[in-house]
C-alpha cells in the first residue's frame, strides 16, 4: 500500500511554476511590440538618440546566449526526489528507499532546451513485470506533469535574462526614464505591460510583468564573468488574476553553471516556493547546440 502522497502541496508549487512562466510570453510580446515598431530601412537616418546610447551600453554588461550563438542543450535531468517529498510533507521523515522515491528513480529523464521556445521534456519511465498500482501509476503521472510544469516554466522566464532580451540593446517600444538613483523602462503592448529597473550602475533590480490581470514580479541577481553579468538568482512573487493580495506567492531560483561547449548553462537549479515545496534537478551528460 502506498502511502498517501500530499498532492496539495505539490499542487500549489505547480501553480507558481505555470504562473511564472508568464514572465517569458510578456517579454516576447515586449519584443514584437519594439520589432513593429523599427523604422523601415529607407526611411533618414534620426539624431543620436542618448537613450539609445545608454541602453546600449547597459545591454553590453550582460552575457548573451544570443550574441555567444547558443541555440539550445540536452542535458540528462535528475530531481532531487527525497528533498521534494521531505519539503511537501513539512519535514515529515521520509526514508531515502522510499517505495515511491526508489520507482521515481528508474526514470529517464531529459530536457531538450531550445533558448527561442518550444523546449521539449522526454520522461521514460521503467517498465516492470507487472503492471504498477494504480496509487503508483497516478504518483508517477503526477510527478511527470510536475517536473514538465517545472522545467518548461523555467526555461520560459530564465531564456530572457541570458538572451540579451530583459535587457535589449534598442529602445524601440520602450519608454524610459532617468533619475539619480535609478532607470526604468517600460513597455505595453495590449494586456501585456513590463517595467524594468536598473540601479544607477544599469544592473537589472526588478523585472515586473503584467499579463492579462496576472502579476510577476522578478528580483533578479547576477554574477559577473568574463563575458558579462550571469543571472544566478531570483525571487519572484506572483499573484494569479483575480487573488488577493495577501496571497501572493513568493518563489526562490537559484542556478549554478556548467561550462559546455563553450557555453554557460545550468548544471543544478533549486526552485523553492515558500510554504509549499522545494524541487531541485541536476543536469549532466550535457550537449549544446550552437
Amino acid at each position: 500500500m502506498v502511502n498517501r502522497f500530499p498532492f496539495a502541496s505539490p499542487t500549489r508549487l505547480l501553480i507558481a511554476f505555470v504562473a511564472i512562466g508568464l514572465a517569458g510570453s510578456a517579454t516576447q510580446s515586449q519584443d514584437k511590440a519594439a520589432g513593429a515598431s523599427q523604422p523601415p530601412e529607407s526611411q533618414p537616418a534620426s539624431k543620436p538618440n542618448p537613450d539609445s546610447e545608454w541602453l546600449a551600453r547597459a545591454s553590453k554588461l550582460y552575457y548573451s546566449s544570443k550574441k555567444a550563438g547558443l541555440t539550445g542543450f540536452d542535458c540528462d535531468v535528475h530531481p532531487d526526489w527525497h528533498t521534494l517529498f521531505v519539503s511537501a510533507n513539512k519535514g515529515d521523515a521520509i526514508a531515502e528507499d522510499d517505495p515511491r522515491i526508489v520507482l521515481l528513480k528508474t526514470v529517464k529523464i531529459t530536457i531538450h532546451a531550445r533558448m527561442k521556445g518550444g523546449s521539449t521534456i522526454d520522461w521514460v519511465a521503467s517498465n516492470p513485470d507487472q503492471p504498477l498500482d494504480k496509487s503508483y501509476a497516478d504518483m508517477l503521472d503526477g510527478m511527470h506533469q510536475a517536473v514538465q510544469q517545472s522545467l518548461g516554466g523555467f526555461m520560459q522566464f530564465w531564456t530572457p535574462f541570458v538572451d540579451g532580451t530583459a535587457v535589449p540593446d534598442s529602445t524601440e517600444g520602450l519608454d524610459i526614464m532617468h533619475t539619480a538613483t535609478v532607470h526604468t523602462l517600460h513597455a505595453k503592448q495590449g494586456d501585456t505591460e513590463v517595467t524594468e529597473i536598473l540601479s544607477s550602475d544599469q544592473v537589472l533590480e526588478q523585472f515586473n510583468v503584467n499579463l492579462n490581470g496576472n502579476s510577476v514580479k522578478f528580483s533578479p541577481m547576477f554574477k559577473p564573468t568574463a563575458q558579462g553579468l550571469l543571472v544566478n538568482r531570483f525571487v519572484a512573487h506572483i499573484l494569479p488574476a483575480g487573488t488577493p493580495p495577501e496571497q501572493t506567492q513568493e518563489m526562490t531560483v537559484d542556478i549554478d553553471y556548467q561550462p559546455v561547449g563553450g557555453f554557460m548553462i545550468p548544471s543544478q537549479l533549486n526552485m523553492a516556493v515558500i510554504n509549499s515545496g522545494e524541487f531541485n534537478f541536476a543536469f549532466d551528460g550535457c550537449i549544446t547546440n550552437p
